[in-house]
């Protein structure tokens, strides 16, 4: 018996419709993402270059607030630990009085310098652990807040071009460039 037309009707409700594309929208999205990537690729080292530094920046920021945090539960008496030429005891110290504070070795570390070490050929184990020197101060109380330009923090390396960075007392960070062109320096 045939159906009638009101039956097809309602079966053709359920239907899908084929979905496809055409040739000519294929080769617009083709071009589109060609354009992007001629746009993007060029940039694309310096796009790493400044997440790299950002992230520094964000570690030293960190490793700040921490010192400050030290210096509140301490009395404003700067940590006091072993000399830098003794590194193993130094890095050891310094990652063991900031690790309640929530810094870890990680956050002692700038990934462009960590990078550059291992595109040099440098072991993990042979690459230092600590790629930021806090300054040394006497353990009188309130030193470290004495001289507004001391900086708390200098990077290891010149790892984003401009010099090493600098972290002063009130979280400010700044090349070495930078720092001494505010000065008058060229």
């Amino acid at each position: 018996m045939p159906r009638s037309s009101a039956s097809r009707r309602s079966l053709d409700i359920f239907r899908r419709p084929e979905a496809a594309f055409t040739l000519l929208e294929v080769i617009a999205a083709m071009c589109i993402l060609g354009l992007l990537a001629v746009v993007l690729i060029p940039n694309f080292s310096g796009y790493l270059k400044r997440a790299g530094e950002v992230s520094c920046i964000a570690n030293m920021r960190s490793i700040n607030v921490a010192l400050r945090s030290y210096l509140l539960d301490h009395q404003d008496i700067w940590p006091q630990g072993p000399t830098m030429m003794e590194e193993e005891a130094w890095e050891a110290f310094w990652l063991e009085a900031l690790e309640p504070y929530g810094i870890t070795e990680e956050t002692w570390q700038c990934p462009t310098v960590d990078s550059s070490l291992a595109e040099q050929g440098a072991k993990k184990e042979d690459r230092p652990k600590l790629h930021y020197i806090p300054t040394v101060f006497s353990a009188e109380r309130g030193i470290a807040y004495r001289w507004s330009q001391q900086p708390w923090l200098i990077e290891r390396a010149s790892a984003h071009g401009e010099g090493p960075l600098i972290c002063f007392p009130d979280g400010s960070i700044k090349s070495f460039h930078k720092v001494l062109a505010e000065q008058g320096v060229r």
